[in-house]
This record gives C-alpha cells, sequence and structure tokens, in this order.
C-alpha cells in the first residue's frame, strides 16, 4: 500500500503541471517542494525514490494523458492499447527523473545540499529526456515560462534547458527555505520575477512591426483523421484544401498547407500536385506543403515540399526527427503489436537541409510536426533563416491538452531565435509568432479556415542563437559549486 508521503507527492506532481500550458499557473510548480522536502528528509533510499517516482508519475501522466487519445481516433479498434499510452509513456518518462533522485541522494550530509543536487539532476535529466535514443522533451519544467510574455523573453537568453533549471530552482525553494537555506530561496524566487521584468523592458525596446509588407497564407483545412488516409476520398480532400485555400483574394505570394496535406506520392500523382498549385495559387506564388515522398531506393519520408505556381517542386525537406512508435518503431522485430500503432512500415531519416529559398521572402526553415518541440535546431550564421515554418497535424490530439502544448512549444522556438514563426496544421491551432513570441494571428481548434499575417523581421541573433545551451551550462557549474560548499557546510537535521 501507498504511504500518504508518496500518495501527497503524485498529486503534488499533477498539481504542479498546471504550470505547463494550456493553463499557464506558474505559481502552481511550487507543489514541488513538497516531494523535494519528503526526498530530502528520507533516511532509506528505496523511499527516497518512491516519493520521486509519484512525484514524476503525477507530473507526466497529467501532461501527457493526451497521448492516449490517438488511439481513440476512428473507429478506436485498439482501445486495449490505453493503458500503455495513458501511464507507460509517464513511467518511461519517470525513469530519467528516479535516475537523477537516485544519484542525488547519495549525498546525505545535508537536507539543503539533497535539494540542491536534486534540482541539478533533474535539470541534466531533462537535458537527456531531450537527447536520448532521439529525444522527447515535450512538457519540461521550463516550459512553465510560457504563462507569461515577459517570462517566455527568458528563452532568448537561456533557452528551454536553462528555463526548465530556473523552474525547479524556483520550484524547490520553499523546500530550502524549510531546511534553513533562506537566502539561497529567495534567490532562487527572486530570478523569475527579475527575468520577468526584464523581458517586459524587452518587449518594450521592441515595438510591435507594424510596416512589414510581406505576407503569408495560412491554411487550416481541418480534416478528419479517421479519413485522411482513404484513397476514395483523395480527391474530395485535395478539392477541399484548394478551394478553402484560394477562396479568398488577393492571395498572398507565400501560401503554406499543413504536415502531408498533399496525401500522394508526387512521383506518381505529379499531375495532380500541378493542377492544385495551379488552381490556388497566384502567377508568381509559391506554396510550402507538407507530403510523404518515395525516394528511388523505396524508402518513405515525411516531406515538405516548396512548389511554385507551375505546380514544380523546387526543393524538398525530408523531417529529421521522427516520432517513436508513430513514424518508426523501435524493436519492431520484438513487438509484436506494433503495427498497429506504426504502421508496416517505417519513415526514414531525412539527410536534406532544412532551408528553403522563396522569392520575396527570403531563407525558410522547415520544421515538420514533432521537430518544433526542440531547441537548438534551427541554423546559424549563412543558414539562419528570416522565417520559421512548422507544419503539423494535430487532429490526432483531438480536443485535449495536447494542441495548446504543442502551440506553445513551436512559440518558444520562435523566441529563443528571434525569428519570426508560422505554424500550420490540418487540425490544431495554425498561428503566426513574432520574434518575440506575440500572437500575430490563429485559426482555433476544429475551425476550417485560412488567415493571412504580415512576415515580420527577424532581430538580431539571440544570445542562445549564438551560444546555444551556454547559459544552461554556466547555470550547473555555479549551481554545482554552490551545492558542493552547501553539502561541506551543512548537517541532516540542521
Amino acid at each position: 500500500m501507498l504511504s500518504r508521503k508518496v500518495l501527497l507527492s503524485l498529486l503534488a506532481g499533477a498539481i504542479a503541471s498546471l504550470s505547463l500550458p494550456p493553463f499557464g499557473i506558474f505559481p502552481a510548480i511550487l507543489c514541488l517542494a513538497y516531494p523535494a522536502m519528503q526526498f530530502a528528509r528520507q533516511e532509506q533510499r528505496p523511499q527516497a525514490l518512491r516519493v520521486i517516482a509519484a512525484m514524476g508519475m503525477g507530473w507526466f501522466t497529467a501532461s501527457t494523458h493526451w497521448v492516449a487519445h490517438s488511439l481513440l481516433v476512428g473507429e478506436a479498434e485498439f482501445w486495449y492499447l490505453l493503458p500503455l499510452a495513458a501511464l507507460g509513456l509517464p513511467a518511461l518518462l519517470t525513469l530519467f527523473w528516479v535516475g537523477a533522485g537516485a544519484v542525488a541522494w547519495r549525498y546525505q550530509r545535508s537536507a539543503a545540499a539533497r535539494v540542491g543536487w536534486l534540482l541539478f539532476g533533474l535539470a541534466i535529466a531533462e537535458f537527456a529526456r531531450g537527447h536520448v535514443a532521439t529525444g522527447f522533451p515535450w512538457n519540461s519544467p521550463g516550459y512553465s515560462f510560457s504563462a507569461h510574455l515577459w517570462l517566455l523573453q527568458s528563452a532568448s537568453w537561456f533557452g528551454l534547458y536553462g528555463l526548465t533549471f530556473l523552474a525547479l530552482g524556483f520550484a524547490f525553494a520553499p523546500s530550502l527555505w524549510w531546511v534553513g537555506h533562506k537566502r539561497l530561496a529567495m534567490l532562487f524566487i527572486a530570478i523569475p520575477l527579475a527575468l520577468a521584468l526584464m523581458g517586459g523592458f524587452r518587449l518594450g525596446g521592441e515595438p510591435v512591426n507594424s510596416t512589414a509588407v510581406k505576407q503569408v497564407r495560412l491554411v487550416q483545412p481541418v480534416i478528419a483523421q479517421a479519413e485522411k488516409w482513404d484513397r476514395a476520398k483523395r480527391g474530395q480532400h485535395l478539392s477541399h484544401i484548394v478551394r478553402t485555400a484560394s477562396a479568398k483574394t488577393p492571395i498572398p505570394q507565400l501560401m503554406i498547407w499543413p504536415e502531408t496535406a498533399f496525401s500522394a506520392f508526387a512521383s506518381k500523382d505529379g499531375s495532380l500536385l500541378t493542377a492544385m498549385a495551379q488552381q490556388a495559387l497566384p502567377f508568381d506564388g509559391h506554396l510550402i506543403t507538407g507530403m510523404p515522398r518515395l525516394d528511388n531506393e523505396g524508402r518513405l519520408f515525411n516531406s515538405a515540399a516548396l512548389v511554385d505556381a507551375e505546380g514544380q517542386i523546387k526543393a524538398v525537406y525530408d523531417k529529421r526527427r521522427l516520432v517513436p512508435f508513430g513514424e518508426f518503431a523501435p524493436f519492431r522485430q520484438f513487438l509484436p503489436f506494433v503495427d498497429v500503432i506504426a504502421g508496416p512500415k517505417d519513415f526514414s531519416v531525412g539527410t536534406s537541409d532544412r532551408l528553403f529559398t522563396v522569392p520575396g521572402y527570403g531563407k525558410i526553415a522547415l520544421l515538420i510536426c514533432y521537430e518544433s518541440i526542440f531547441p537548438d535546431h534551427i541554423g546559424r550564421g549563412e543558414k539562419r533563416p528570416e522565417l520559421i515554418v512548422n507544419i503539423t497535424n494535430d487532429a490526432w490530439f483531438g480536443r485535449t491538452l495536447g494542441p495548446w502544448q504543442h502551440l506553445a512549444q513551436s512559440r518558444m522556438r520562435a523566441v529563443e531565435e528571434g525569428v519570426p514563426m508560422m505554424r500550420v496544421a490540418n487540425n490544431g491551432i495554425s498561428a503566426g509568432f513574432d520574434a518575440h513570441g506575440r500572437i500575430l494571428g490563429q485559426i482555433a481548434l476544429d475551425s476550417v479556415g485560412t488567415i493571412d499575417l504580415i512576415v515580420p523581421p527577424a532581430i538580431a541573433p539571440t544570445i542562445f542563437t549564438r551560444y546555444g545551451n551556454v547559459g544552461f551550462l554556466g547555470l550547473l557549474v555555479l549551481a554545482g559549486l554552490l551545492f558542493l560548499r552547501l553539502d561541506q557546510k551543512l548537517l541532516i537535521g540542521q
């Protein structure tokens, strides 16, 4: 039977996740102080790790339960896999936190140092979660900084992983106070407040640019996921996309359709793509659309293509970050049920350049769906784009937390890089953001339509653009030195 401390830690983790989008209740993350305090006070490692496991399961189950919704799309014939999706994924992600707790608990000479090393370890664990086995940094605590636009500006200095360290420091501040280290607690409380004020000044010094003349049309067709790959309805779906895209005039010179909007192979149905482009675009226009692609070796890619008004493909980008169990199946030979989740054929990892050069718009960096959750994937120097385009299909998520979380993650990429972002979903929330994350306009979930948005300029390269995760590493070094000192000075029980 689970102890009261474990159950309360589970609840604390769940409530703390309310700091994440779409709720954005930033102070809710302070609930993590309770399991951190209980962890530091435990006399046995198994007891301490049960507390951390409960905290992680609460956080990840509450914030990623919507993943199971993908199994309910269509006829829901795979409903029996719901427990695996709803609890298996959180359990897997929780292992990163438990590993951090196992290392932190070794520092037994002071409760304050143990809390500090837990913070240190969790920050590293979140970085590892973003990289191990293709990575899955969804709902990292750093996304709690999306709660307010002023706070979000910190992403341009520290990036997601630096914000994760600072968010956890804020969360654990009450724990540090309770163990007698009040000055350090006050420091961790003060840092987000100071960053919010600095963010406000940053926004005040960079007013919304209303003089931009370039426009782009975002097209959200809302094709039902259960019907999307029905070949008998392909013509109907593609006609619907063209009608939706060209319903309003004048049409901007750049139009963006979502992930796999062209649901055929251009190598086999090129005439169909040509006809669609000619109907939808002005004579000097260009289209960015998602499509599946087969290469000469028969490999399957999830791709984006730049198409001109004559229907000619001018550039192709093949997705590099694939969704585990969505676009490829790890250990397929050992998992006989995996075909029902990932399909019988894996997508291949792309190697092409993600930059498109579009006349009148300059360099555009492509992110396909899941790729937008990863920081530091946009080029620097000559490869730095004027615009980021994220095409996606969030129809799998339904009316859950997923579409809003995915939107917030894309928004943070714009702020990190100082480059405007246009995000286009089949269903979900299509939107545009300027280089500071301010919303330029959006199409609501489940709404068929288009929106024409100005393309504001990118700003000067941010600190994160220039130096990547150096800010995060700097925070770790400073914290490591500080916690080593605490571990030497304090004794457990003081």
